[in-house]
């Protein structure tokens, strides 16, 4: 760092003004004019507290309650136009046609499908959705894969679900055929 004196002289060998001169120390009188006020300000605040309100003062029977808010209520409570809704229409037992009591099919005999997984590459995962349709007996009569992964994956869950036996569903307590869909989520690490 090289110090400027007064008969300094710029490196070019030309001598610096009396102007410049003027402006650097009038930049420097500024600058302690404002490094004083800031540390005054500082030096002012570290002595400050603050002031808080404790709820119980000492000497006193019982705690000192803060006053409690009013409650603004208004005269009269504004009115909405409200339509009631409709009440649902009589229920039938939930057949769109309304016939009569519908039931689903529900399995009474369902092994899982564990195919071999190594046959996937590693990070895989997915679903194998099949839709089904369900005789009067209960027994799965089609199958149809609607998604799948591939690598002989479908074909083994297809194999294991054609094992499958329902409770077949009813329409008015007859055993009627139903259609339903499976899923089955498979991943391999």
């Amino acid at each position: 760092m090289e110090l400027i004196s007064i008969n300094s002289t710029h490196p070019d060998k030309r001598p610096i003004s009396s102007l410049k001169i003027a402006s650097l120390v009038l930049h420097v009188l500024l600058l302690a004019a404002l490094t004083y006020q800031f540390h005054a300000v500082v030096q002012e605040h570290k002595h400050r507290t603050a002031r808080v309100l404790t709820p119980y003062s000492p000497g006193r029977s019982g705690p000192v309650t803060p006053p409690k808010p009013k409650a603004i209520t208004p005269k009269d409570p504004p009115k909405l136009a409200m339509k009631q809704p409709e009440p649902p229409p009589p229920s039938n037992g939930g057949d769109p046609s309304g016939e009569a009591d519908v039931t689903l099919a529900m399995a009474n005999f369902y092994p899982d499908p564990k195919p071999d997984l190594a046959v996937l590459p590693h990070g895989t995962r997915g679903d194998v959705v099949i839709d089904i349709v369900i005789d009067e007996e209960g027994k799965v009569v089609e199958t149809k894969v609607d998604q799948g992964l591939g690598h002989g994956l479908d074909e083994a869950v297809l194999a294991v679900i054609q094992t499958w036996t329902f409770y077949p569903a009813t329409k008015a307590g007859k055993p009627v055929a139903s259609a339903q869909q499976l899923l089955f989520h498979f991943e391999r690490a």
